[in-house]
């Protein structure tokens, strides 16, 4: 129950008046027990014992009514502040017939109809897993015609020659692909030389269709896991991976395309990664790995600790390269074909690097030991900044094998560099690299398991 305003007034006339009364009490105390015997007591017969007496059993009253009053005083305010605080909060509440009211729009009552019901689930339930994601609504003709817009840009050439003399053999040796004969090189062979819109891509050989490699190329570029990817398609994990195995070769085989003008920052990052259980039948040349064996310093490849090295132009380009150790001659042979001579480097003051200016560029560093991490134009944030990003990027599996880092590394280029255009932008890149990389030596080394061999690693020692 709320007081009213007329009440709430009288409450403080009487909280008032209780505090002028113990004000009155405290100086009725102090005034006993401070002004002296004085000797009017004596001219009455009153001795110094009964004064005394008498001043013990008044400041023993004025004391407990003190106690009394001030209790009772705080026993009605925290009652005053308990009150004050429902009334805050019910100005907050809304009304019973407003939540039934929300409640009743909020959840309608059931249909009737439970049978139409079912029958819309189970409509639903054929679409989704029919519907293959948007994808799936584009006819198939229109996947292809674009296909070939990336295979053939100025039109259809020889994959053997380069040549553009060519006879149309089949226009429908499969549905919406068609068989070509070079000409020139059947003159050249004596024998008849064909090819498809499909030979020499990584969609040679494959039974999927078109618009579920677009589909597929389009999770891979939103960073989906090979798992959520076979789940949306409806295929096997294997045809997943093999998949993702294919993007992630196609733009690995084809990276390195852009000389970095500069400015240019390097630095380097050290990956933990092992070999996840002898993955590919590894052998494993080590005890298994302990904290208190855990080898100091910098990391190499024999210690599970890949270092990367990290060359991030500032125009926004960026190469990242798994290595076996960041000595000198690991590392030198990059940069001078990434990297324009001539152009100005900026890097931390480890001693690799030192070479630079000898080979002509114009180089400058900040020493981090000293405390300084940027000195104007000379720092090294930018790659800095993007071993944060690789390292949200690499915690996502969970751990990863340091003989297959370079998949999941270039995977992780291929969105950064492209991270200023759209969804549908990357997926163009992606078909279009997969039209220009070598599809079939790519799926033989996939089917044969000897994915290893594409994915070296500078300065390992092969046995």
């Amino acid at each position: 129950m709320f007081l009213s305003s007329e009440e709430r007034r009288r409450s403080m006339i009487r909280s008032f008046t209780v505090v002028l009364y113990i004000m009155v009490l405290v100086v009725s105390i102090s005034t006993i027990s401070l002004v002296p015997m004085g000797p009017g007591f004596q001219a009455i017969g009153i001795g110094p014992t009964e004064v005394g007496l008498c001043r013990a059993v008044l400041t023993a009253v004025a004391v407990r009514e003190v106690y009394v009053t001030s209790y009772g005083l705080w026993q009605a305010t925290r009652r005053q502040i308990w009150r004050w605080r429902r009334a805050r909060r019910a100005k907050l509440k809304p009304p019973n017939e407003e939540l039934v009211a929300l409640a009743e729009r909020m959840f309608p009552d059931p249909p009737a109809d439970k049978a139409l019901v079912w029958a819309e689930a189970l409509v639903r339930a054929v679409v989704k897993r029919s519907v293959r994601g948007l994808f799936s609504l584009l006819p198939e003709s229109t996947c292809v015609a674009l296909f070939r817009s990336l295979r053939w840009p100025l039109g259809p050439r020889c994959i053997y020659c380069g040549g553009q003399h060519l006879r149309v053999k089949d226009p429908h040796y499969r549905k919406h692909w068609r068989r070509f004969t070079c000409l020139d090189c059947s003159a050249a062979k004596g024998e008849e030389v064909t090819f498809t819109d499909l030979s020499g891509t990584i969609l040679e050989g494959s039974h999927l269709e078109v618009r579920l490699w677009f589909w597929g190329g389009m999770l891979f570029v939103m960073g989906c896991s090979t798992l959520e990817l076979a789940n949306e398609l409806g295929v096997n994990y294997k045809t997943a991976r093999r998949m993702v195995s294919l993007f992630q070769l196609a733009y690995l085989t084809q990276r390195f395309r852009f000389l970095l003008a500069g400015p240019v920052e390097i630095d380097e990052i050290y990956i933990i990664g092992g070999l996840k259980g002898k993955a590919g039948g590894l052998s494993l040349h080590r005890p298994p790995r302990r904290r208190g064996l855990k080898k100091r310093g910098r990391g190499i490849w024999d210690s599970d600790k890949v270092p990367v090295l990290g060359l991030v132009d500032r125009n926004g380009h960026a190469y990242l390269i798994p290595c076996a150790n960041v000595q000198q001659q690991t590392i030198q042979p990059f940069i001078e074909r990434l990297v324009a001579r001539g152009a100005t480097v900026y890097t931390d003051d480890y001693s690799i690097y030192c070479f630079l200016r000898r080979l002509g560029y114009r180089h400058a560093s900040v020493n981090h030991k000293r405390g300084e991490y940027a000195r104007g134009e000379v720092h090294i944030n930018g790659v800095e900044g993007l071993w944060s990003l690789l390292r949200h990027h690499l915690s996502v599996h969970r751990g990863v094998s340091k003989v297959y880092l370079p998949l999941y590394i270039v995977r992780f280029e291929f969105t950064f560099n492209r991270r200023h255009e759209t969804r549908w932008g990357q997926l163009v890149d992606l078909l279009a690299l997969g039209c220009q990389a070598d599809g079939r030596h790519l799926r033989c080394l996939i089917r044969e398991g000897r994915l290893r061999q594409a994915c070296p690693i500078p300065g390992l020692v092969t046995d």
